[in-house]
């Protein structure tokens, strides 16, 4: 990768406007992720059952999407069409939900949601280490990821602005039918786009070269109702030996079971909370969005000081502050329902409790990345960081299913407190384990093979 071949390929640099071909397909996801779950209820008559059952559809096809579509375009060295299958599934997906008239067309909405327009997610970021050079890369990383959250917090208002046109329930279905093909409309613009814009490097590297040479794991990324990323670097290589237990130390695995406890409790809590927005605290739907909003806002100008934070304070300090603020938040969020309280004032005491969680998001996510690096072994800190994307899917499956069932079953204060004790679980894990110091280089595979 080094060397006068490297330097002359980029010096061909292609500039960085096919950044902004990922607005467009950001803001439909935007504009549309906290309606997946309403729409099920409001549009369709279905249970926050059947919404847990939809996000885990989602999660269930995200997961393994993601490391396959990853690994092909490994093998076949081709960027470019990815990006267009992932724009493409987003536009199918929306488009087919927006015209779904059943349960079971909007399962196949959401599965396709998962499975193909996660094509993109695993292309992304690699497309900017083939275009640029080193010393580029947290630059660009850094402004593609602002790009990407300009346009999740604008479809977000798109999103509050078209619902809040509608003037009552009947035309609230319509509308968000509407904005679901409108969404479906802005995903194909970013597939013209990108068919013009986005390039086809033409120098190819290996994720576990780079691995070493990127900058912290501090980019934006937003919190989902599922599994759904839509920038991954770190994919899980499929093979007996890059897979087995051996390449992951103890503390790393342990630490697996802290992040699939924590993602449980998340998603317990995100099935329930768009529904009880709306039928418990009497929410619209275009206040719902201002809800989502203010939690989306507050992550995204944070990233920034949770990365200062998690390199001043250490991984797990960071994280074990934000579990704690998890594990409080998730049933004071019920607590709200029981103070009288005029609707405008109801809304600012909502959106000052999700800014919370989601300032929550910002740390925990930065500082998870972190931990992961640090107590990876060198060799095999591509397939560490591909367990754990894989295995925090896997939390947003169980914890999609858990929170529909216990929402429908117990309602929604056990459902919450019930979230909470998830990510208590995962805290008190978390202070027993050392996170914060580095495998022994002795322990690695590649040395006792030695």
């Amino acid at each position: 990768m080094e060397g006068e071949g490297w330097e002359r390929v980029q010096s061909k640099q292609v500039g960085d406007r096919w950044y902004y071909t990922f607005l467009p397909y950001n803001v439909a996801g935007g504009s549309t992720s906290p309606m997946i779950p309403l729409f099920i209820t409001e549009g369709l008559g279905g249970t926050v059952a059947q919404v847990g059952l939809a996000s885990a559809i989602s999660s269930l096809a995200s997961v393994p999407a993601n490391v396959l579509w990853g690994n092909l375009s490994d093998t076949l060295r081709k960027r470019k069409v990815f990006v267009l299958i992932g724009f493409i599934g987003m536009a199918l997906a929306l488009l087919l939900m927006g015209l779904s008239m059943d349960m079971g067309t909007y399962y196949f909405g959401n599965f396709l949601l998962g499975a193909i327009a996660a094509a993109a997610a695993p292309v992304s970021t690699v497309i900017i280490l083939e275009s640029f050079k080193k010393e580029e890369w947290a630059k660009r990383i850094g402004d593609f990821s602002k790009v990407s959250g300009i346009g999740w917090v604008l479809g977000l208002v798109l999103g509050t602005v078209w619902l809040q046109m509608a003037s009552d329930d009947g035309a609230m279905v319509s509308a968000m039918r509407g904005l679901f093909i409108t969404a479906s409309a802005l995903a194909m613009a970013s597939v013209f786009l990108a068919l013009k814009l986005v390039p086809e490097p033409q120098l190819n590297v290996e994720r576990r070269e780079v691995a070493e040479d990127l900058p912290p794991p501090n980019v934006i990324h937003f919190e989902r109702g599922r599994y759904a990323p839509t920038k991954v670097l770190h994919i899980m290589k499929i093979s007996a030996r890059n897979l087995s237990p051996i390449n992951f130390p103890h503390n790393l695995k342990l630490y697996y079971v802290v992040v699939l406890l924590a993602f449980t409790g998340f998603l317990t809590f995100y099935t329930a909370f768009p529904i009880f927005l709306k039928r418990e605290m009497g929410l619209s739907i275009s206040e719902v969005f201002i809800v989502y909003l203010a939690s989306s806002i507050t992550s995204a100008l944070t990233y920034s000081m949770a990365g200062r934070w998690t390199s001043r304070f250490g991984g797990k300090r960071v994280q074990m502050l934000a579990f704690t603020g998890r594990i409080l938040l998730f049933p004071a969020v019920f607590l709200v329902a029981l103070v009288p309280l005029d609707l405008w004032a109801l809304i600012a005491a909502l959106c000052a409790m999700h800014a919370l969680i989601g300032f929550c998001w910002a740390n925990l996510s930065v500082a998870g990345s972190t931990i992961v690096s640090r107590i990876s072994f060198k060799e095999f800190k591509t397939e560490s960081l591909g367990a754990y994307n894989a295995i925090q899917g896997i939390g947003t499956i169980i914890g999609s299913l858990i929170g529909g069932f216990v929402a429908v079953s117990m309602g929604y204060e056990v459902t919450f407190i019930v979230a909470s004790g998830f990510v208590l679980a995962a805290l008190v894990m978390l202070i027993a384990l050392n996170v914060d110091r580095e495998p022994e280089d002795s322990a690695s595979p590649h040395a006792m093979e030695a």
